[in-house]
């Protein structure tokens, strides 16, 4: 008989319980939780710290590795000797440690039930905020959240974006649960001016009409095979061309402006700033 099968005939008054090879040993398993290790036919038993003075009180050492340089200790302790000779013992030392997997799952399904509730209310309650907050603030608390360079590259772009337009209206499209309800600014007058997204690596400006203004200073480095956007990647380091991107941002506001008017719609029509 091998020491498995020992193993199994030692526990057949506690149950039927599946040996599963794991470590360099076997996992005892019983409904599905583990409840005890055999290592080197060394019998280890779960312990929490309801249980764990029973195997104190003898003298049990716990199950120990080495990993990356440091010894590892898991809740599980040598048996008794008494266990492997009297299945009675066997059985009610099982019960102890599986007793102690079964509160050691109960109190992980607790702790994952809350975290899954603690999230759902945090989600609950950015929505809410977000619901009622101006795309301003919603920008702002954007900027704040990032806190690297990317925050600190668009909340400068932003700026320049309201000097070279006082009456630029800020927005916040494509809010969706993929994008945590950030959604992407957006700057506009008399329509769509540009966008401000923010990726690992570069902060993107796409002009929703890029490709029909002159760009003497070279600042459209990304989508320039499209008939109508251009963009702008902006890196870490990278240093922006103040001037030329005030001239651009006037330039796309004339260019929308003049588009409303041939089209004959009012240009007091279209969208008021909001405050912030």
């Amino acid at each position: 008989m091998g020491f498995d099968d020992h193993i199994a005939d030692v526990f057949s008054a506690f149950g039927p319980i599946q040996l599963r090879r794991m470590f360099s040993g076997y996992g005892l398993f019983r409904d599905g939780l583990m409840f005890g290790l055999v290592i080197d036919d060394v019998l280890f038993l779960k312990a929490d710290a309801r249980n764990v003075g029973d195997f104190l009180e003898l003298g049990l050492a716990p199950f120990t590795y080495a990993r990356k340089g440091r010894m590892v200790h898991l809740s599980y302790y040598q048996a008794p000797d008494a266990v492997m000779d009297d299945s009675a013992k066997a059985a009610e030392w099982a019960q102890s440690a599986f007793e102690a997997a079964l509160r050691e799952a109960s109190s992980k399904a607790k702790k994952a039930k809350r975290t899954a509730t603690s999230m759902k209310q945090t989600t609950k309650a950015a929505k809410s905020a977000n619901a009622t907050a101006t795309p301003s603030r919603l920008i702002d608390a954007r900027l704040k959240e990032l806190a690297d360079w990317r925050g600190q590259t668009l909340a400068r772009v932003r700026a320049l974006i309201r000097e070279a337009d006082p009456d630029v209206v800020e927005d916040v499209k494509w809010r969706k649960p993929s994008n945590a309800m950030r959604g992407v600014p957006v700057w506009e007058h008399a329509g769509l001016i540009c966008t401000g997204e923010t990726y690992k690596a570069v902060v993107k400006l796409t002009f929703a009409k890029g490709a029909s203004l002159k760009d003497p200073a070279g600042l459209f480095n990304s989508s320039l095979e499209g008939s109508t956007r251009r963009a702008i990647d902006i890196r870490e380091g990278d240093k922006i061309n103040e001037k030329a991107l005030v001239a651009l941002i006037r330039a796309a506001v004339a260019l929308n402006t003049a588009s409303i008017k041939r089209s004959g719609q009012s240009l007091t029509s279209r969208k008021k700033p909001k405050s912030a």
